[in-house]
């Protein structure tokens, strides 16, 4: 995990005794925090506390893995200092440590150089006293070392030649010194020709090396021998050549993972692979994405298929899970590698624990629930079948461990309520129903809003009450239908379709009449409520600045990326008539998201988890790249305001040899207004800056025009304030200034060639409205606002070609579609107050009522970031993270 390793710490010549105090007394509290560590260890070197420096060095290395970089500074000062046998020794034992954290040709070249020196000042020592008993290292352990600096740096085909040189010169060096040895002239031969089988950069001078060994070791069989290397020296020179391109597209790009991976599938493609070389470049790769979860998990995966000693992949997972402790996965794989190797009830535990006890599985649920989850099935697995009250009360008791782990972090809960379904079926197995009811109970208060849960508790009541065909439980799954079908779910007309299929399999005649009449109760009442909110929504729509559904970009400006949004879901009560959705919490981007600029090109999504972690839970990551600059920036969302002042600290914080700049996401964005519609602004504001991104609102806005632009950087931006009030023609002067989220301003409607129709089913394509619609007229584009979960929110807008057939699809009112009676209105907003007009020109009273409520805030972000709850505009849904009007 070498993130922040050239940390700039400016510490006095004289001994900072409080800043030791408080570094200390901060990894006391938290020892998982790297820079803390690094900055610890850079005031102890300073203070020359060399007792203490050890101390907060090895400290340090049991928690993460060490940089290259580190671990020669600690080598380095630790053999300055080395003079006796033990310490020497111990000097040799760091560098075998050092180079089982990442692949570094570095170390390994450094660590022979010591090893070697350390044998010939020994040899030198000894014949100058005869005293044999300051060996440091014997000729056989140097040769060791030698063997596993080969093996692991020998596919390393650009420098692998670095290592292996210096351990042929050592060899080549014994036998000038008795160059009748015969043994010691067949080790150096063999040395020779398993290195020409070997594709490297250096293949050529290696041959013609081994030429000039032949020549005056065994020139009596020079032609054989050359003959016989020949073959192996061209085929490894021909798949050198094949490597090389893939060796070039590496240095170009920045050692991107993206190239690695397309290296390693070329490798695997071979006709016989060379898994060795696949493993050193899943090494190399890991070298600088070594935060990156999904490649160790390849890596691992690569090893278990093809059967890697298990030694090796445990020391892979250990790694994997040292650089990368918030991986559910990676810890889980861990519990289950272990498990599968019969290794001690003892030690799977503690791997569980040490999980649990970094802390860094409490920014993500889903990585606590995984690790939580291995542990349950660890224990199930453990019990002797079958499964009854006895043998599971301890497999219970941890299942409930576990959700309190699950509280303590997130109070809400699992979205996916995982463990609790885990232990329904644990509890279910026992026979105890009553409390697998009572698991279920507590699942629908949290979930009361989902059909999927009801339907869930439902179909475990069925499987509990179907004995050989007889439904025994029927009427108390009749009334769970009934009390389902009350609720304000997402989705109920599932609810309504399942009740009827199980009336028609188990029902009696009365409960048949019952349950028709009662779900077409309840599908008048969801239709009323849809009507409702959609009117609500509409009206918030017509107060707010309205957006296309895909953003309108010229061909010079830059396409927004896009990243899935999260959000939690919301429980709610139970309900038996018509009642409106809570106001959802929103995403406040323009005031939760930071940038990052002047990244390293080789910047991964993990070390900026890393370095932004302790600031708050992070929600999104988002990477530009600038090939040009050879640099990337990052746009970072975190879940609230608060955590952005601390995030703000990391401001000149370094990773790598990059100092980072880091400020919030709205000073590098622009809100213009008054241009005419020929302007070009793409040409006009380039000059500042590199810009990311230009967008427009729906071209059917033909008043009060305006539009967003999104440099690369703030300066950019600040630099570009001086065009506010540039007379762009006559009579046209540009409003510019830094974007401001909390400003709102109404915008002009659009031409009335679109309609609005209400009452819709949760569950409608697009297509399915255009082939409706298609009939009046060309449909120009549909619109469906959506649940966070991708639903219809029961409304949506279809645009036609002119406002004639837009007016001829009025037929459709009154319609059945999919079950439901559609409403269907021409769209209209007040040109003056944003508000909802009947087809009459009267303002509709309902929402008239509502004139004054707060209209819904969506910052300025690439579309597609924003909520589906967001994208909900009269010309189409909004882009997902857009910023409010303003003034």
């Amino acid at each position: 995990m070498n993130v922040d390793v050239n940390v700039d710490v400016d510490v006095d010549v004289d001994v900072d005794v409080e800043e030791i105090q408080q570094l200390l007394e901060q990894l006391s509290s938290n020892c998982y925090q790297y820079d803390v560590h690094v900055r610890y260890i850079q005031a102890l070197r300073q203070a020359a506390l060399f007792d203490e420096l050890k101390d907060a060095r090895e400290m340090m290395h049991g928690i993460f893995p060490l940089s290259e970089d580190i671990w020669l500074e600690w080598i380095q000062d630790e053999s300055r200092l080395a003079s006796t046998k033990e310490e020497k020794q111990r000097v040799i034992h760091l560098y075998s440590e050092a180079v089982k954290d990442y692949l570094s040709i570095k170390l390994w070249k450094e660590y022979i150089n010591y090893i070697i020196q350390e044998y010939k000042n020994f040899l030198e020592e000894m014949d100058e006293t005869g005293d044999n008993s300051g060996e440091v290292a014997t000729l056989e352990q140097v040769r060791s070392v030698f063997t596993e600096a080969i093996k692991k740096t020998g596919n390393v085909v650009p420098e692998s030649h670095i290592v292996w040189d210096a351990c042929k010169e050592f060899e080549e060096q014994i036998l000038e010194a008795s160059s009748r040895d015969e043994v010691q002239k067949q080790r150096v031969q063999k040395m020779y020709t398993d290195r020409l089988k070997v594709p490297h950069a250096t293949v050529e001078k290696t041959f013609s090396d081994y030429s000039s060994f032949i020549t005056k070791y065994d020139n009596s069989n020079y032609e054989k021998c050359m003959v016989e290397s020949n073959m192996f020296f061209s085929q490894a020179k021909r798949r050198y050549y094949e490597r090389d391109h893939y060796e070039q597209a590496l240095v170009a790009s920045g050692n991107a993972l993206d190239k690695y991976m397309e290296y390693i599938e070329f490798e695997k493609r071979q006709s016989t692979p060379n898994w060795q070389a696949i493993r050193t470049l899943y090494e190399r790769a890991i070298v600088f994405h070594y935060l990156d979860s999904s490649l160790w998990e390849n890596y691992i995966f690569q090893l278990i298929d093809k059967k890697f000693p298990i030694d090796m992949v445990l020391s892979v997972i250990e790694r994997s899970v040292r650089n990368c402790p918030w991986s559910g996965d990676l810890w889980g794989h861990y519990v289950r590698v272990l498990e599968k190797e019969c290794y001690s009830y003892d030690k799977i535990k503690n791997i569980v624990q040490r999980a649990l006890s970094t802390g860094m599985l409490n920014n993500s649920i889903d990585e606590l629930v995984k690790v939580l989850l291995a542990h349950c099935d660890f224990e199930r697995r453990r019990i002797m079948k079958p499964l009854n009250s006895e043998n599971t009360l301890n497999l219970i008791n941890i299942i409930q461990e576990s959700l309190q782990t699950v509280k303590q972090s997130f109070p809400s809960g699992d979205p996916n309520y995982r463990l609790e379904k885990y232990l329904i079926e644990i509890e279910t197995l026992n026979k105890n129903l009553t409390k697998a009811r009572e698991i279920w109970e507590d699942i629908i208060k949290a979930h009361g809003r989902e059909a999927e849960a009801w339907l869930r508790y439902i179909e475990w009541e069925r499987f509990m009450g179907n004995h050989d065909g007889l439904m025994e439980n029927h009427d108390e799954i009749h009334k769970k239908f009934k009390r389902a079908s009350q609720q304000n779910t997402d989705w109920p007309e599932r609810i309504f379709d399942a009740w009827e299929q199980f009336e028609h399999q188990y029902g009696t005649l009365d409960s048949m009449e019952h349950a028709f009449m009662f779900i077409k109760k309840q599908m008048k009442i969801v239709a009323h409520r849809r009507a409702k909110n959609a009117s609500l929504e509409v009206q918030n729509v017509g107060s707010e600045q309205v957006f296309q559904e895909s953003t309108t970009f010229n061909d010079t400006q830059a396409a927004w990326h896009s990243e899935a949004s999260q959000s939690s879901k919301v429980s709610q009560p139970e309900i038996s008539e018509p009642a409106q959705h809570p106001e959802k919490q929103k995403r406040d981007r323009e005031f939760t998201t930071i940038v990052a600029s002047n990244l390293p090109l080789d910047v991964t999504e993990g070390q900026l988890k890393a370095l932004f972690n302790e600031c708050g839970k992070i929600v999104s990551i988002h990477l530009i790249e600038d090939t040009e600059k050879a640099q990337k920036s990052a746009h970072i969302e975190f879940a609230k305001r608060e955590d952005v002042p601390a995030a703000l600290t990391k401001d000149k914080k370094k990773i790598g040899d990059h100092e980072i700049n880091v400020y919030k996401i709205t000073e590098h964005t622009l809100f213009i207004t008054n241009f005419p519609e020929t302007a070009n602004l793409k040409e006009i504001f380039d000059k500042y800056g590199k810009i990311i991104g230009i967008r427009y609102p729906n071209k059917s806005y033909r008043a009060g025009r305006f539009c967003y632009i999104e440099y690369e950087n703030r300066e950019s931006a600040l630099s570009a304030l001086e065009m506010n009030g540039f007379e762009i023609e006559q009579g046209k002067k540009l409003n510019v200034m830094i974007s401001n989220p909390s400003l709102k301003k109404t915008r002009s409607p659009p031409r009335q060639n679109e309609i609005f129709i209400k009452n819709l089913p949760s569950h409608v394509e697009r297509s399915e409205l255009e082939t409706l619609c298609k009939t009046y007229g060309p449909v120009i584009g549909v619109r469906i606002p959506t649940t966070k979960d991708k639903k219809c929110k029961g409304f949506a807008f279809v645009e036609f070609d002119n406002e004639e057939h837009a007016k001829t699809a009025l037929a459709l009112h009154n319609t059945e579609f999919k079950a439901c009676l559609l409403h269907v209105t021409l769209s209209n907003i007040d040109r003056d107050h944003g508000q909802k007009k009947s087809t009459s020109g009267e303002p509709n009273n309902k929402e008239t009522k509502n004139k004054d409520s707060k209209p819904i805030s969506t910052p300025m972000m690439p579309r597609k970031l924003q909520k589906p709850s967001m994208r909900l505009k009269l010309s189409g849904p909004i882009n997902r993270n857009s910023k409010t009007n303003q003034s």
